[in-house]
C-alpha cells in the first residue's frame, strides 16, 4: 500500500471564517489553504526594474489590519509599494479573496494562480515572461494607483468545475476588518493595546468546536474561558451547557490545577445564565464562593501553557480585562488588582463592559493627574457591588454604581 505523505502545517497568520481557520498566510504573503492539497496561492510582481518574488524580497512588510484576520503584505517596487491583502468571505461556501493595490506611480504586472479563480481584472491573464512559475499562473496588468480583486473557492472538487462568482460583488477588505472588530468589541472594549486584544479574540473566533473541546480536555479553565469569550462575541450559549457543566466539576475537584480557575468559574456562571440555566448558574456561583472562602483558588494568574494559538488568545483576552478589574467575592471586585503596570503610568485608558463578578459588568476610565490617577466607573448589574483598590490606594472603597475618585497611587 502506498502511503500518502503528510502535508506540513505552514507557519504564519491564520485567516478564515467564524469557527474555522481555513488558511495560513506566510511571511511572504503566500496563502496555504487547508483544503488545497499540494498547492498554494502565491503571487509575483513585475515592476519597471524586474520580477519580484515576495518569498525572497527583503522589502516585505506584513501586518494584521487592526488585529483582524485580514493580512496585509507590502512589497516595495520603484517609487512605492504593491499591497496584497488576503482574507476569507462566506460567499458561495467560502472564498479566499486577495485584493491587490498598486501604490506606485508606474504600472506593474501581478501574477497569480488561475485555478478556479475569478477576478475584477478587465483583461484576461497572459503567460508570465522572464520568470519560472508553477503551471496555471497567469499575469495581469495593474495600472498605477489602481486595484484588482482575485477570488478562489476554499473547497475544490475534482469532479466539477467551480461555480463562477462576480468578484466585484465581494466585500472590500475594510468591510471585513470592520466585521471582525465589531464582533470582538461585543465582548468588551479595552483601549490600551486594543489591536492586540482584537487579534487575540480573533484567534478565539477562528477556533473550531473541536479546537475548544481539545482545550477543555487539556485545561478545563482555559476551555471555559474560550467558551465564555465566544458567547460574549455572539455564539449561542445553549450549545455549550454540557461542556461547561463537566468543566466546572473538574475545576471544583482541582481548583489549583489552573491559574485561571477563579475567572473560569465566574465566566461559567455568566455563560450559563445567558443560556437561561439560572439554577446551574447559581450553583456555579456557589462553588466559586466556597472556593474563595476556603482560599482554594490560585492567587496569581499567568500565561497559557496549552492550547497553542487558541490558548494564548484566551489568556491574552482574560489578562486584558483582569488588569482592570478582578472578581474577589460575590459582591466585591478589585480595581487594578495587579497595581498600575509601569507601561500604564501617565497613559489614559478605558475598559468598557469588562467582567466584575458573576452578575456584574463594569466600565472604567483612567485619567492621570501627575503621579495619581482619577478613576471613573459605571457598574452594570444589581446594586451592592463593592469596589476596592487594595493594590493601588487602600483608602478607596465604594458601593456606588457610578462615580469618580482620585486614587493616590502607591509607589
Amino acid at each position: 500500500m502506498k502511503l500518502r505523505s503528510m502535508k506540513m502545517t505552514p507557519t504564519g497568520a491564520r485567516i478564515g471564517l467564524h469557527g474555522a481557520a481555513h488558511a495560513t498566510v506566510d511571511a511572504g504573503g503566500a496563502i496555504h489553504v487547508n483544503d488545497w492539497v499540494g498547492d498554494e496561492c502565491a503571487w509575483w510582481v513585475a515592476a519597471s526594474d524586474r520580477w519580484h518574488d515576495p518569498q525572497q524580497a527583503p522589502s516585505i512588510r506584513q501586518r494584521r489590519i487592526d488585529g483582524t484576520p485580514v493580512i496585509e503584505t507590502k512589497l516595495a517596487v520603484p517609487g512605492g509599494d504593491v499591497v496584497h491583502r488576503a482574507f476569507v468571505v462566506a460567499d458561495q461556501d467560502g472564498r479566499l479573496v486577495v485584493q491587490m493595490s498598486n501604490e506606485s506611480p508606474q504600472p506593474v504586472v501581478v501574477a497569480v494562480s488561475t485555478r478556479g479563480m475569478s477576478t475584477t481584472a478587465a483583461a484576461g491573464g497572459t503567460t508570465p515572461q522572464g520568470i519560472a512559475v508553477p503551471t496555471g499562473v497567469r499575469a495581469f496588468p495593474l495600472a498605477h494607483r489602481s486595484s484588482v480583486t482575485f477570488a478562489w473557492p476554499l473547497h475544490r472538487s475534482r469532479w466539477r468545475k467551480p461555480d463562477s462568482i462576480n468578484a466585484s460583488l465581494l466585500p472590500a477588505y475594510e468591510q471585513v476588518v470592520h466585521g471582525w472588530a465589531q464582533s470582538c468589541d461585543r465582548a468588551s472594549r479595552v483601549t490600551i493595546a486594543h489591536e492586540q486584544l482584537v487579534a487575540a479574540r480573533c484567534e478565539v473566533l477562528l477556533a473550531t468546536a473541536q479546537d475548544i473541546d481539545d482545550l477543555l480536555h487539556d485545561d478545563a479553565a482555559l476551555g471555559v474561558l474560550a467558551i465564555g469569550e465566544r458567547v460574549r462575541m455572539g455564539d449561542p450559549a445553549g450549545e455549550w451547557v454540557s461542556q461547561l457543566a463537566d468543566a466546572v466539576r473538574r475545576i471544583a475537584r482541582k481548583p489549583r490545577e489552573s491559574a485561571w480557575s477563579g475567572r473560569a468559574l465566574v465566566m461559567a456562571a455568566r455563560t450559563l445564565a445567558t443560556a437561561d440555566e439560572a439554577r446551574a448558574a447559581s450553583d456555579v456561583s456557589g462553588v466559586w464562593q466556597q472556593l474563595v472562602d476556603d482560599r482554594s483558588l490560585p492567587g496569581e494568574v499567568s500565561g497559557a501553557t496549552t492550547g497553542g494559538a487558541l490558548g494564548a488568545g484566551v489568556v491574552y483576552a482574560a489578562q486584558a480585562e483582569d488588569q482592570f478589574i478582578r472578581a474577589a467575592q460575590p459582591n466585591q471586585a478589585h480595581v487594578l488588582p495587579m497595581g498600575v503596570p509601569t507601561a500604564w503610568r501617565g497613559v489614559n485608558g478605558e475598559a468598557h463592559g469588562v467582567i466584575a463578578s458573576p452578575h456584574h459588568r463594569i466600565s472604567l476610565a483612567l485619567r492621570w493627574h501627575g503621579e495619581n490617577v482619577a478613576l471613573l466607573w459605571e457598574v452594570e448589574g444589581p446594586p451592592g457591588l463593592s469596589l476596592l483598590a487594595p493594590f493601588v490606594d487602600a483608602n478607596f472603597a465604594t458601593t456606588q454604581p457610578q462615580g469618580e475618585a482620585l486614587l493616590k497611587v502607591m509607589p
